[in-house]
């Protein structure tokens, strides 16, 4: 029989990786943008945009000219990517927990710590931080499913893995 412990927590390892450097590699989000960049990504253009890349703002007491390349913005799902970074890293952490620890109430203790950390990683993009407005983008098109599923999967297993080491633990079945 293959071991518990071995196989949840190299689980845990890869899917906490994945949160981690997901959003930085394999499915990234957009990052920081500079204000030309998200004038013409927008649906209109914004007034006072001139074709050298400044943007020019009226305001009450004459005319201002920022360059584009100063005024940068950081997108939301750039903090998201950031903050599953941290949380990522936590779930791998806690999956290697799994794989050193071979008491089962420490078992289900960092089990429960998962899924709890599995559902943070689904609401940093969901509500807590959320990614950009903008449908085409890739973060939303993307990163949000992909963070989406991998939480899930998280939550889901964590849950389980809990569920089968409490269940098995009372008739004393579980295998370290």
């Amino acid at each position: 029989m293959v071991k518990n412990r071995f196989v949840t927590g190299i689980l845990f390892i890869l899917l906490g990786a994945f949160i981690a450097f997901g959003p930085i590699t394999v499915f990234p989000v957009c990052g920081v943008h500079t204000m030309k960049e998200t004038a013409t990504e927008s649906a209109g253009k914004m007034d006072g945009h001139n074709s050298e890349g400044s943007i020019q703002t009226v305001g009450s007491t004459g005319d201002h000219t920022a360059s584009a390349a100063a005024a940068s913005k950081v997108m939301k799902c750039h903090w998201t990517a950031r903050a599953e970074l941290g949380v990522g890293l936590v779930i791998a952490l806690l999956g290697l927990l799994l794989l050193i620890f071979r008491s089962v109430q420490v078992r289900i203790g960092l089990s429960i710590a998962l899924g709890l950390n599995g559902i943070l990683a689904l609401l940093i993009p969901t509500v807590l931080i959320g990614v950009c407005g903008n449908v085409k983008m890739t973060c939303r098109s993307l990163t949000l499913p992909a963070l989406v599923i991998l939480a899930s999967v998280i939550t889901v297993a964590a849950a389980a893995n809990a569920f089968y080491l409490y269940h098995f633990n009372r008739k004393g079945q579980v295998g370290t």
